[in-house]
């Protein structure tokens, strides 16, 4: 299992220009417009506090979407995985490395955003608020982590690219990630409230609005995780069989 996590490190490293723009573009669109809004009001600190959950949360779901599916797929191409189940290691070692990797960019999303949150915009935490929505943000982005392992099933590269970017775009876009809802007509509000992006920054916004769970949008991310879980090991079995 070391072994496994050394050359999982050793890929973060290698890699690092997607980790940089994976980060770094959340933390523009935050900067961008965050800096047209002035911090001297409540009303405008918790506006910036809520869009710094989003871009987060935006920034977890650019790993979860593109960077997950793209080593899976990997691994499989260059044969990796097949080394792996003819080796004495387990292939649950093997998936549990690769989310102990997607867990640190996770975590390195979250840090890395608040913290420009923080010093760049002032944006105003305690302790407590940070460890909950921080927390609760892992949490419930472990739902992009399932439609990622969903998406790495498609076997044509050029498919699982364009399925990638439309699901990345889309959920960003109609999930509420960039903009409010309330500006989408009505039909497709009612869209937007169903998707999982509107449901963890609805996770994320109540805990820091309320202190209170908002238990129907984790009940809805639990239904997401698990129809989406269980339509990978349904699709995995099948080609095993093939």
């Amino acid at each position: 299992m070391k072994a496994l996590l050394k050359i999982e490190w050793i890929q973060i490293w290698r890699n690092w220009p997607i980790f940089i723009m994976a980060i770094g573009l959340p933390v523009m669109f935050f900067l961008l417009i965050s800096a047209s809004m002035g911090t001297n009001t409540p009303t405008n600190q918790q506006i910036i506090q809520e869009y710094l959950f989003k871009m987060t949360a935006f920034s977890m779901s650019s790993f979860a979407l593109f960077s997950f599916p793209v080593m899976l797929k990997e691994d499989r191409s260059n044969h990796y995985l097949l080394y792996i189940e003819h080796s004495p290691l387990k292939i649950g070692q093997y998936y549990l490395a690769k989310f102990i990797r997607i867990l640190i960019y996770f975590l390195l999303s979250i840090v890395v955003t608040f913290l420009v949150g923080i010093f760049l915009r002032g944006v105003r935490f305690s302790l407590t608020s940070v460890l909950l929505s921080g927390g609760f943000l892992l949490l419930s982005s472990l739902v992009y982590l399932a439609f990622g392992g969903l998406i790495a099933q498609i076997s044509d590269n050029q498919k699982m690219s364009m399925v990638s970017n439309i699901t990345f775009l889309g959920l960003a876009i109609i999930g509420g990630a960039w903009w409010p809802i309330e500006v989408f007509p009505k039909w497709l509000q009612t869209i937007a409230k169903i998707t999982p992006t509107y449901q963890v920054n609805q996770v994320v916004i109540q805990i820091a609005r309320k202190a209170t769970l908002a238990k129907l949008s984790l009940l809805i991310l639990l239904f997401y995780v698990i129809i989406t879980t269980v339509m990978v090991l349904l699709i995995h079995r099948k080609r095993e069989v093939v």
